[in-house]
């Protein structure tokens, strides 16, 4: 099918409105990377300290996306969608009026829950609504909202840092000026269409032992929890990198995290063609994709944290970019695959959990306890290989149970 016909099936809109709030969720995200080191300095608190803040609202992304996962499988899911979104705008409009890191921590943990519809109610909503020949192109697209906002977000960080006074704390305006898109966004939600039949779904307790039995997604959770390791944290620390060892200022971070999101942008139109097409010939190929793409972004990271200069840094953050959004793209489409459409909000719910809560918070404390040790540098370029080649082990040991448990759910194509 041509993507014309994928689109005209399930219809424009909702893949709008989702890439919307995927921009949203990821310009939200990188201002707070981009702006973390004046974020600490405002609120007198250290770099652990701001990673930790930065790696809360990915935790609580993982810790509210099951019970929303779980609801997806059995409501509306447009109108979670919709409730979170607002929860989200409340939560970034008031980040800017903060004074302490409690008061940072409050609103930081609302951001999460509000950002936790992004994989159990977004992605199961996209694969129910399109066919699945177009999957990967439609999850392709929908992605490619996040290096989109990446892209965006630290063009509007540096615009904001160049026409507010440093006095007058340019983050906090440029945090409050998110909630008026979220807005609009969130009543837009509401009004979308739902595109799944009502149906029986299992209870809580069978949904949990259904998915435990499908060895191909229990090993993807757990390299999903190694690659939240590297992904969820290290953006961090090479931002506070890039700030101490390179010299650059706010403005200067921002294009320079702008630039490298480009890879992202490619990644994504890359992956969701490249996995659609790899999936029909070979199911377990998406898997050989999304693992080398994990390793070699760990591996990329630890290069970067040693760049000798800006142009390196942003060649090879292009490079880390592309790699993280073709791997993640392949794993969704083989999750919906070999997950029943019954169970496939908790699923992709289960993703977010272990990608945010193992990986994330695991990898806040761990690269902190390794920074107290070796240094900024050193943390990132140990921390980060390890995680992203442990999952890709991981993975290629999955490609043994995919062909089956595919066979399953009768979704082979």
């Amino acid at each position: 099918m041509t993507l014309r016909q994928v689109l005209s099936t399930g219809g424009r809109a909702t893949l709008v409105a989702f890439m919307g709030l995927q921009v949203l969720d990821s310009v939200d995200g990188v201002m707070f990377i981009v702006f973390a080191p004046e974020i600490r300095d405002s609120l007198g608190i250290s770099t652990p300290a701001v990673s930790v803040l930065g790696a809360l609202t990915g935790l609580m992304v993982a810790v509210a996306a099951l019970p929303l996962g779980l609801l997806g499988d059995r409501y509306r899911r447009t109108t979670i969608a919709g409730v979170a979104t607002l929860i989200w705008a409340a939560a970034a409009g008031l980040l800017g009026t903060v004074q302490t890191l409690w008061q940072a921590v409050a609103l930081r943990v609302a951001a999460g829950i509000g950002k936790a519809s992004e994989g159990p109610i977004q992605t199961s909503l996209l694969v129910d609504a399109y066919p699945p020949a177009g999957r990967g192109r439609v999850l392709g697209l929908h992605r490619g909202g996040q290096p989109l906002g990446t892209v965006i977000g630290p063009l509007l960080a540096a615009a904001f840092a160049a026409m507010i006074p440093a006095e007058h704390e340019p983050w906090r305006w440029a945090f409050a000026f998110l909630a008026i898109p979220a807005l609009l966004l969130a009543f837009t939600a509401f009004r979308l269409p739902e595109p799944r039949a009502a149906k029986v779904t299992p209870s809580v307790r069978d949904a949990f032992r259904g998915l435990l039995k499908i060895r191909t997604f229990v090993l993807v959770m757990v390299a999903l929890g190694a690659f939240g390791m590297s992904v969820t944290t290290v953006p961090i620390y090479l931002n506070v990198i890039l700030k101490d060892q390179l010299g650059q200022d706010a403005a200067a971070r921002g294009v320079i995290t702008s630039v490298c999101a480009v890879g992202g942008l490619l990644g994504a139109a890359l992956g969701g063609a490249l996995s659609d097409r790899l999936f029909r010939r070979s199911p377990e190929a998406c898997v050989h994709l999304a693992a080398v793409a994990l390793t070699l972004l760990g591996v990329g990271f630890a290069v970067q944290a040693y760049a000798p200069d800006v142009t390196t840094y942003a060649v090879i953050g292009m490079v880390t970019q592309a790699m993280t959004y073709a791997g993640v793209i392949a794993l969704s489409l083989v999750v919906a695959a070999v997950t029943p459409a019954e169970l496939r909000s908790t699923a992709f719910a289960l993703m977010a959990v272990y990608t945010a809560l193992v990986g994330g918070l695991g990898g806040a404390l761990l690269t902190g306890a390794a920074e107290g040790l070796w240094g900024g540098q050193a943390a990132v370029a140990v921390s980060a290989p390890l995680a992203s080649v442990l999952a890709g082990i991981v993975l290629v040991a999955s490609t043994r149970h995919v062909r089956r448990d595919i066979a399953r759910t009768g979704d082979l194509r």
